[in-house]
């Protein structure tokens, strides 16, 4: 299957992907040896979980509250849905790699990945003496059955486009824990794809099934779960981490909504509580039993704009439209603050991103030029789709917009869907205007998802040949330099011509219990430390 084929089979049921990283906003981011470069990322040290002074102590039941499950809840790791879904599987079960709480790419279950000569064959060499909660030892049959299930032609799953180009069929067992990964086309972005969208390659036995209890090699085993309610965890003895989990159990309450949740925090129904808002943050904050923790991110709730069909095909219409906002009154009024500038580029984590090269302000008179010289001079009305499903903030930010458009002669009419209507249907993806969340990626690996033809989730449609020729000319580089040269000349591609204006990276807002230590802040926007929970503990 080709990444036009996966593009295809993913956009067709391509909620999954996408409604999971709407829902990581919650209320309100290699290692391989040799010269790529920007991937040895993976061998950087984690940051070290915050502590607050006292010992932590083994044992105790670990109460963790959050917002948006149903009963369509899953526990099953390669269809992960919502963030809930992804809080169990990442305590359930691992992945061969992943981003970690720094948005740097991290070895899990592999202990090296490493192309053979060219970017087009990868060899994944795993940690050795691991084993799944049934004692079974984890290895090379593992990976290469859960890749197959991936790649499934028939029935392609949400991990299936960010590797595509793997050619499934040529996948080998060189050893007991060595996998060889030759590629349909040169992928150099393959490590950073498998950090990236870690959530949906959880690592399964070979043979699983999706109806088979859960058995991951997570620092946690199934006890019990109740779609929409709770889930109950308890600690793998045998876990092949030395020390960890600290805790005895692990449960994951749902809420209904971020006021019951604060409620749940306050009194003492839960440990910590994920994704809430940054009014709450104020609240909490007098609050001496609870340490609120805003992280800042590479989340980003994008307008798109779709550049093939009219206002948007003309790349002037879309340059005034980035001129018009007024970013730092959406991070004041919509974000209560909680937000950092940002100027149309997303992954500002990246190794490769162009920390110099992108700035823009609001300039009305440039905007207003822009858009008579396009034909509008005497205005332009346009539809905006948003949804509360997106994110608290979303509607109320293209709201903002609407005012701020008024300046410029541009009338914005903000069509506020359901959620059901949004993201089922994939509404937002036929919108000429709308908006959508993403938490964060690395470059290429964002790329991959939305702006290429070839994206599961065309949601800008931009079609550029040399923004193609450019990313295939990087998954092709070896040299790290090149690599590095050649995004930065994709990324000022997106920042003059592309479909995306991203006004801001939005916080993730959490607040925790004094009583608990081992916790961090999260650039990815995955919150609660990225549910690194094997790491939270109880303080002597």
């Amino acid at each position: 299957m080709d990444p036009a084929e996966a593009g295809a089979a993913q956009a067709q049921d391509g909620t999954q992907s996408v409604s999971r990283r709407r829902f990581l906003t919650g209320a309100a981011a290699v290692g391989a040896l040799g010269a790529l470069g920007p991937l040895t990322s993976c061998g950087a040290a984690p940051q070290k979980p915050q502590s607050s002074g006292a010992s932590p102590r083994k044992g105790g039941n670990l109460r963790v509250g959050l917002t948006g499950g149903s009963s369509s809840d899953t526990l099953n790791p390669l269809s992960t849905v919502v963030y809930l879904d992804v809080a169990r599987a990442q305590n359930l079960y691992q992945p061969l790699m992943q981003l970690n709480a720094q948005s740097q790419n991290e070895y899990v279950l592999a202990e090296e990945i490493a192309p053979k000569g060219s970017t087009s064959e990868f060899i994944i060499r795993l940690r050795p003496d691991i084993t799944f909660h049934d004692g079974k030892p984890f290895g090379a049959d593992d990976v290469i059955y859960t890749l197959q299930q991936v790649l499934n032609p028939k029935k392609p799953l949400a991990g299936a486009a960010p590797i595509a180009p793997v050619d499934v069929k040529g996948l080998k067992k060189l050893d007991s824990l060595t996998v060889s990964v030759p590629m349909k086309i040169p992928y150099g972005s393959f490590l950073d794809q498998l950090s990236s969208f870690w959530y949906s390659l959880y690592m399964v036995p070979d043979g699983w099934v999706a109806t088979d209890k859960p058995n991951g090699t997570g620092p946690f085993k199934y006890k019990s779960f109740t779609p929409g309610v709770q889930s109950v965890f308890v600690r793998n003895e045998n876990y092949w981490k030395p020390g960890l989990p600290h805790l005895d159990t692990l449960t994951i309450v749902d809420f209904a909504d971020t006021t019951s949740l604060q409620n749940a925090l306050v009194s003492n129904v839960v440990d910590c509580a994920g994704s809430l808002t940054g009014a709450q943050m104020k609240e909490l904050a007098s609050n001496s039993a609870i340490k609120p923790l805003p992280s800042k991110t590479g989340g980003f709730t994008p307008f798109t704009m779709r550049c093939d069909q009219p206002p948007f095909n003309d790349v002037r219409v879309r340059q005034a439209f980035r001129l018009i906002v007024d970013r730092p009154q959406i991070i004041a009024t919509t974000l209560a603050g909680y937000g950092s500038l940002a100027a149309d580029v997303f992954s500002p984590y990246d190794p490769a991103y162009d920390k110099t090269a992108f700035h823009r302000e609001q300039d009305i008179p440039q905007a207003k030029q822009l858009l008579k010289s396009a034909g509008y001079g005497n205005g332009l009305t346009v539809k905006c789709v948003s949804s509360s499903g997106i994110n608290a903030a979303a509607v109320d930010t293209a709201t903002v917009f609407k005012q701020q458009a008024l300046a410029a002669g541009v009338t914005v009419n903000v069509d506020a869907v359901p959620s059901g209507t949004f993201f089922t249907t994939g509404y937002w993806l036929t919108s000429k205007f709308s908006q959508i969340y993403w938490g964060y990626s690395s470059y290429l690996a964002q790329v991959a998802e939305t702006c290429l033809p070839t994206s599961p989730f065309p949601e800008t449609h931009f079609n550029n040949s040399k923004y193609i020729s450019l990313y295939k000319q990087a998954n092709a580089a070896l040299s790290a330099s090149m690599r590095t040269e050649i995004e930065h000349e994709m990324q000022m591609i997106d920042f003059n011509e592309g479909g995306y204006i991203i006004p801001c990276f939005s916080d993730v807002f959490d607040a925790y219990s004094t009583k608990l230590t081992g916790y961090t802040t999260a650039t990815t926007g995955e919150p609660l430390s990225n549910f690194d929970f094997e790491h939270f503990a109880f303080v002597s």
